[in-house]
């Protein structure tokens, strides 16, 4: 299936929850096609809430024209992501289901997402100092490393990992 004949992103998402989860009790289209900055490479992030399933797990598909990404938690599991992910000061689980377009819901998803609102808005825990410290050593450790840099090579993967520890401190 080409570019032009991939069908659309909604469509294609409730298909699959149809075709592969049609019993679940919510599920929801979320990532860059909903943001609106899909690329020709974007799949389709769903997460998906099922009920019976013992924990949750991660796959990797492809199907009606789409890469899917599909996150399949129980009415616990998805606490969980939230919860480290907070600790992380990532919400990426938080925002994809308070961003996210609602496929499936059969009662679940308010409470979800008014969850996922308060995580947002509460924000990550403040770092203790020690965190802080600790933070500010990998950087300057790093820094140093890319400093005596003499490799090209070595010294672009030295300054994408600076970059990333930087990020962590905005």
């Amino acid at each position: 299936m080409t570019a032009i004949d991939k069908m659309k992103p909604i469509k294609a998402a409730r298909q699959f929850i149809q075709k592969w989860f049609s019993d679940c009790q919510a599920a929801i289209l979320a990532g860059s096609v909903t943001r609106g900055d899909a690329t020709e490479t974007s799949d389709l992030d769903i997460i998906v809430f099922e009920r019976n399933i013992p924990s949750s797990y991660r796959e990797s598909l492809f199907d009606f024209g789409w890469p899917i990404e599909v996150f399949v938690h129980n009415e616990a599991s998805y606490k969980r992501f939230f919860e480290t992910d907070k600790k992380r000061a990532k919400p990426s689980m938080a925002r994809m289901v308070y961003e996210g377009i609602v496929l499936k819901n059969d009662g679940l998803i308010e409470g979800i997402k008014k969850e996922a609102k308060e995580l947002l808005d509460t924000g990550p825990d403040e770092w203790t100092k020690e965190t802080v410290d600790l933070k500010r050593y990998f950087i300057t450790d790093t820094l140093d490393d890319f400093v005596g840099c003499v490799k090209r090579e070595e010294a672009i993967f030295i300054a994408n990992n600076l970059a990333e520890l930087t990020s962590e401190l905005s």
